[in-house]
């Protein structure tokens, strides 16, 4: 719907569902520097009820384009904010876990990016 600009109003629907099939990508990441920005801006997210409502509402969104896509996405919103409200609730240990795994992931990217750093400083050092 974007790249065929029928009307403003169909170009700004499609604006709200790519940004907001972004912020959910970018919250599913679990790093940590995403997951801040997140939380601070958009923290309806780390409720259940609301990212149900926010689910449906990206595929009400879906809904409107009025093409197959926009329906099986619509679909596939509804079932995805279903499921997953259904095991936050359920299972409230699984965001525990998830987050303590978020946690040891954030730890190995430090650590990596620390090791890439002292390696560069090195190489600097020595070029130099």
């Amino acid at each position: 719907s974007m790249t065929t600009f029928r009307s403003f109003s169909s170009f700004v629907l499609a604006s709200y569902a790519t940004c907001g099939g972004l912020l959910i990508c970018c919250l599913e990441t679990q790093l940590k520097f995403v997951r801040v920005m997140i939380a601070l801006n958009f923290g309806f997210l780390f409720n259940s009820v609301w990212r149900f409502i926010f689910y449906l509402l990206l595929g009400s969104i879906c809904w409107s384009f009025d093409s197959i896509p926009g329906k099986a996405m619509a679909f596939a919103f509804g079932g995805v904010a279903i499921f997953n409200t259904y095991v936050l609730c359920r299972f409230p240990a699984y965001r525990k876990i998830r987050e303590k795994i978020a946690e040891e992931e954030d730890k190995r990217i430090e650590a990596r990016i620390s090791k890439e750093v002292k390696r560069q400083a090195a190489s600097q050092i020595m070029g130099k």
